[in-house]
């Protein structure tokens, strides 16, 4: 999948996992922006394994680091998209929050995580469904995919016309739908809502 796809369905996923996960908490500006920050970051981050993902354009010195962290992680889809690429990401992001940002900004932490997370595993579904795969268990064993043989023929191309005539819109729409159904919880973020 491209960026943008990776983007939508990482934010789709982290908005509605956020009012699965807190049943009681309204989506405040603060919330929405760790969403949407933890989300952006977890589900570009297992392209960082490619020099030319979106990720390298929004860290600073991204565009000379972008060239070496493929040789690094062994090239696209290998480390990066599997459980313990997963494991790997998710404790270096983890320790980077806590350690660079402070606890009492608008920042939560928890939050961060929880939708760094959810953007990283839609990540990795998603590329799942696509031609190559996944090496879900790298470094044992090839890579893997939905469907398995014999309907991997069903499986989508990376930025061809059903990526972007069907998963992209359906995923925007996906994200409209999951706020609709849970406008009683936007009160704070957008009080018009509520009226």
């Amino acid at each position: 999948m491209t960026d943008k796809t990776h983007q939508i369905l990482g934010l789709t996923a982290a908005t509605a996992g956020f009012f699965a996960l807190h049943p009681e908490a309204d989506l405040t500006s603060a919330a929405a922006g760790t969403i949407l920050f933890g989300a952006f970051f977890g589900s570009l981050m297992p392209d960082i394994d490619q020099p030319t993902s979106h990720f390298w354009d929004s860290v600073p010195l991204g565009r000379y680091v972008g060239r070496l962290a493929p040789q690094a992680l062994g090239g696209h889809r290998n480390l990066s998209h599997s459980m313990l690429g997963y494991f790997l990401f998710v404790w270096l992001a983890g320790w980077v929050v806590t350690t660079f940002i402070r606890p009492d900004t608008f920042l939560d932490h928890a939050l961060f995580l929880e939708s760094f997370k959810i953007g990283f595993i839609a990540h990795l579904a998603a590329d799942a469904v696509t031609v190559q795969g996944i090496p879900i268990f790298w470094p044992l064993g090839p890579n893997l995919g939905i469907p398995p043989w014999p309907l991997q023929g069903l499986r989508i191309v990376t930025g061809k016309w059903f990526e972007n005539l069907v998963v992209f819109p359906v995923s925007v729409v996906a994200l409209g739908l999951v706020l609709v159904t849970h406008t009683d919880r936007l009160c704070a973020l957008a009080p018009l809502v509520c009226r």
